[in-house]
């Protein structure tokens, strides 16, 4: 017998849609405040309130934020720069932003001893169950998944990112695949472990998506929670199809840690499951996962 399990991140029309219909929409574009060029894919959003959206890639957003908001924080940022929280109010009145570059400390140069990562290992989880899917269906940008992975032997060399897509109905979409530092109590902290933004496109075949970063020489030396965040959605008059939606694998896992939040800037959570069979102290987990040497 199979037991039928499904995980849903879902954020509703109608929710978004009562939100928006009592929100003040913001438009504005963020830029570099030294070249003074369009930041493409900034975050932005009210920590407070799980409420944000990401620039397109001439740093063009829209963001709809109740008045009453006013005094709240808003937070900007993205890799390579300077993060930036104002006031609400202050967006109000000038919804255009710079952000300023980050300036880049030169730490200690690790350098491998001859025959050092030489041995490649999966990490995160590579091969989903048969019957487990993790549906995501949101027109909010912003959205993100993410996967609790340990390394079992530090340091390592990333070799690649990899997302399971189980089926996408949903048409191209791109997302930002993040690695986010964690706090003592094992949750993700805003800090990336990256140095700039990787993207890919999800189309509409399932399969493993991998991005091959072996020459970009990244060590890692601690467990990191890894995201993959909604950052472009097709091009269209009419809002997106929430009937359409990407599924990627998934297994229920002992220790299973699956984090969701679903806007920029947002909170992160656990999410609760349901399941027709039972669970047996197991939790969720979706199929992201790195390759690495050792």
């Amino acid at each position: 017998m199979h037991f039928v399990f499904s995980c849903l991140v879902a954020l509703t029309a109608a929710t978004i849609g009562s939100a928006a219909s009592q929100a003040q929409a913001i438009s504005g574009t963020i830029r570099n405040g030294r070249t003074h060029e369009p930041v493409p894919f900034v975050n932005l959003g009210l920590p407070k309130r799980n409420l944000g959206t990401v620039a397109d890639e001439q740093g063009r957003y829209q963001l709809a934020a109740r008045p009453e908001y006013a005094t709240d924080t808003v937070r900007v940022s993205s890799l390579g720069y300077e993060p930036l929280l104002l006031p609400l109010r202050t967006l109000l009145a000038q919804p255009n932003l710079e952000l300023q570059p980050q300036a880049v400390e030169l730490g200690e140069v690790a350098v491998a001893a001859p025959g050092a990562y030489r041995d490649l290992r999966t990490v995160g989880l590579a091969k989903s169950a048969r019957g487990f899917v993790v549906h995501m269906t949101s027109n909010q940008l912003g959205t993100e998944l993410g996967a609790l992975v340990h390394l079992p032997k530090r340091p390592a060399l990333l070799q690649s990112l990899n997302v399971v897509v189980a089926k996408n109905d949903a048409g191209p979409l791109t997302f930002r695949l993040n690695l986010y530092r964690l706090d003592a109590w094992g949750f993700p902290t805003a800090a990336k472990l990256l140095s700039h933004d990787v993207l890919l496109t999800a189309t509409p075949q399932a399969g493993v998506l991998t991005v091959d970063l072996a020459a970009e020489k990244v060590v890692l030396d601690e467990d990191f929670l890894m995201g993959l965040e909604l950052v472009q959605v097709p091009a269209s008059p009419t809002p997106l199809d929430l009937t359409k939606q990407i599924s990627f694998g998934g297994a229920l896992e002992l220790g299973g840690q699956l984090f969701v939040r679903l806007a920029s800037q947002g909170q992160w959570i656990k999410p609760t499951v349901t399941s027709n069979g039972p669970l047996l102290g197991r939790r969720p987990a979706v199929a992201l996962y790195a390759t690495v040497k050792e």
